[in-house]
């Protein structure tokens, strides 16, 4: 949306009383306009020099500048503003001239519409130019670092180098940037890591913010492979996007230099390396190839343990089995996993490229082993034992590494509480996740609404029902109103005044009304394809009213549907239509330029109800059910005789629901209805598959 600041007008008119007229149109449609008027051709050259405008709006009657004149001086200039030419014909001409759109000087609403979508494109385009400048900048920037950095980077396009700096290539035994230039990053890398290599690239090119750490061997130009660290960023080099490239140096410690991946006081890798190569892992899982599994391992009794030794033999105890889990994983074969001391009773343990099947055997093992596995701490023999919670990282959840340790610590500590309880441990507890359902009633804002509603529609809460609308004047076509039920907790069918008015946003939300819409729209295509001339009626919200993009929507998923608009009506509340008149008209005239159709339902309940049937436009009324209950038992029905004529008098057709039985019937075939729904006829269905005879 535009920001709500001040709009700059440029008018090219024939008077100031005219640019006060196009001020107070502005001002009625909720936004502050300031206007200038050029008098002269000279003066427009001066305006234009001198300061920046969000819109010009010109017509034919300014005495001195001609349209095409001022938009031949826009185009010289070379100007970013946006002109909107008010005229009645020869709009065609303004148009090649450069004119944004043209306007007949009657349409105030389409000016107002036409200079809102103009403002917003203005701004995106301003937006776009600073951001682009901005770039500009800082790629003049990075080149210069680039060259004098002291980290090897390089840039990855379609898996190919398009530039390095010299460390990058002294660190692959090139001494010309140049003998790099398109080659395959993946010649550099050993045979054994090409796999990974190519998954987290895939998924570093579909994460747009956070980095991707990848430990690998590297092969120089003399086919000498080396341990390093490569960190992945999404980047841009020459105004097209590609992967940033960094190396950090060799995995293990060398030369007498530290390795700051490893704590210094545990020998273990340190908890913010552990969390790297866990987000790394969880991308690569990702992209559907590649499974592993997360182990948090916690000593079972530990508050015991540490009371009874100290908090320096407890500390040295978990130490010991760290370092007997790495020598277990050493003699198997299990180098590429990774160890962290993550607190004081607990390691944790990620391996990779592992089947949770063969992590769970593993983890069970590993439980046996350290059972049977003696500490000795200050002349003292010590066993424990330890639980396990194993966490499968298969990339369906989008959490990040440090929840991933939360979820498989919740695992674990379902274990520690029966230690606590009865005494046992030494076991492994697969963390399933529990998807928390958000209860309707309970949200307390528009997020949790938004996310009921989602998990509602997934869990397929929500279901739609078919109820024939039959015609007694024998109108043409299969009509049917589409009404929408809930499940509840308890599997409680629950109808729309049910569960409708628990949905209150305080803004705009037609998520519902946009699958109601998609459902709905995809049954009635069904119809169509199989030779029906059906056509529906769709209750909606009022979201549905307020919502300015939902029309444009509608137009794609009707023409994907292959759907012709006729076939459709919009019903609404007549409480709706009146509580949000405007943006009903709105709506509403959107509606009849696409071709649909619009009812109001509830009818006649309000002071002034032909009101909003007037303001819209509206093609049906169907009659609020409690002003026809006489009709049930054959009672007096001149009031809704006069209220139908009324109704027809205005080209609007009237519908009468609940129709119970044949003395019902009887009096609506002589007061002038044109249509009828009701049990009597045919109930709600889940299909459109009533059998339409002509009654009339």
């Amino acid at each position: 949306m535009v920001r709500k600041r001040t709009i700059k007008l440029l008018l090219i008119n024939e008077s100031d009383n005219e640019g006060e007229r196009l001020i107070s149109l502005f001002r009625n449609a909720g936004r502050v306009a300031r206007a200038q008027r050029a008098t002269s051709a000279e003066d427009l050259h001066r305006l234009l020099e001198q300061e920046s405008w969000d819109l010009l709006i010109a017509n034919d009657k300014h005495p001195e500048i001609a349209v095409e004149q001022c938009l031949e001086h826009l185009k010289k200039q070379d100007s970013d503003l946006p002109a909107i030419i008010i005229r009645d014909n020869n709009a065609e001409a303004a148009l090649e001239a450069g004119a944004n759109d043209v306007i007949n000087s009657d349409d105030d609403q389409r000016l107002i519409f036409a200079a809102f979508r103009e403002l917003r494109y203005l701004e995106s385009y301003r937006e776009l130019a600073a951001t682009q400048a901005k770039l500009a900048d800082a790629e003049e920037r990075s080149a210069m670092l680039l060259s004098k950095s002291d980290d090897a980077i390089a840039y990855l396009s379609d898996g190919m180098l398009i530039s390095s700096n010299p460390l990058f290539c002294s660190r692959f035994g090139y001494d010309d940037p140049e003998e790099l230039d398109c080659a395959p990053m993946i010649d550099l890398i050993d045979a054994d890591d090409h796999e990974n290599f190519k998954s987290l690239l895939k998924a570093q090119i579909n994460n747009k913010e956070s980095s991707t750490d990848f430990n690998f061997k590297g092969i120089n130009q003399s086919g000498e492979s080396f341990s390093a660290s490569m960190q992945l960023n999404n980047a841009v080099f020459d105004e097209e996007p590609c992967i940033q490239l960094t190396i950090k140096g060799a995995q293990a410690s060398s030369g007498g230099r530290s390795n700051p991946d490893i704590n210094p006081t545990t020998g273990l890798y340190s908890c913010q390396y552990f969390l790297a190569q866990l987000d790394s892992i969880s991308k690569q899982a990702s992209t559907g190839t590649y499974l592993s599994n997360l182990l948090y391992i916690s000593v079972d009794k530990f508050a015991s343990i540490r009371s009874r030794y100290g908090i320096a033999h407890a500390h040295n105890i978990v130490l010991d089995l760290a370092q007997f889990i790495q020598d277990l994983n050493q003699k198997n074969g299990e180098d590429s996993s990774c160890l962290a001391h993550y607190c004081d009773d607990s390691l944790t343990l990620v391996l990779p490229n592992t089947s949770t099947e063969k992590a769970l055997q593993y983890a069970s093992d590993l439980c046996q082993k350290i059972a049977e596995h003696i500490v000795e701490i200050d002349g003292q023999s010590i066993q424990c034992t330890v639980s396990i919670g194993l966490l499968a990282i298969d990339g369906k959840s989008s959490e990040d590494a440090e929840t991933l340790i939360d979820n498989a610590f919740s695992a674990s500590e379902q274990l520690s509480n029966k230690v606590d309880r009865d005494g046992t441990g030494n076991d492994v507890e697969l963390y399933v996740a529990v998807k928390e359902k958000k209860a309707l009633g309970d949200a307390s804002g528009d997020d949790e609404l938004d996310t009921f509603i989602q998990e509602a529609i997934e869990d397929g809460r929500f279901k739609l029902t078919f109820q024939p609308v039959v015609s007694l004047r024998g109108s043409s076509g299969d009509h049917y109103e589409v009404r929408t039920t809930m499940t509840s907790d308890e599997d409680e069918v629950l109808a729309p005044s049910q569960f409708l008015n628990k949905i209150n946003f305080s803004g705009t939300n037609t998520r519902l009304d946009r699958w109601i819409l998609l459902e709905a729209t995809k049954k009635l295509s069904a119809q169509i394809e199989s030779g029906h001339d059906t056509r529906v009626i769709i209750n909606l919200t009022n979201n549905a009213l307020q919502d300015e993009s939902l029309i444009a929507w509608l137009g794609v998923a009707l023409k994907a549907g292959g759907i012709t608009p006729e076939a459709l009506t919009f019903q609404f509340l007549e409480s709706d239509i009146t509580d949000f008149l405007k943006p009903a008209k709105i709506f509403a005239e959107a509606v009849k330029e696409l071709g649909c159709k619009l009812s109001v339902t509830n009818f006649g309940k309000g002071d002034d109800p032909f009101r909003a049937l007037n303001h819209i436009n509206a093609d049906y009324a169907k009659i609020a059910p409690e002003l026809t209950e006489a009709l049930q038992n054959g009672g007096d029905a001149q009031d809704i005789k006069a209220m139908v004529g009324t109704i027809n008098e205005g080209n609007i057709q009237a519908i009468i629901s609940g129709v119970e039985n044949a003395a019902a019937l009887a009096q609506l075939w002589q007061i002038g209805v044109d249509y009828i729904q009701g049990s009597y006829l045919a109930s709600q269905s889940s299909e459109m598959d009533y059998e339409f005879t002509d009654i009339a």
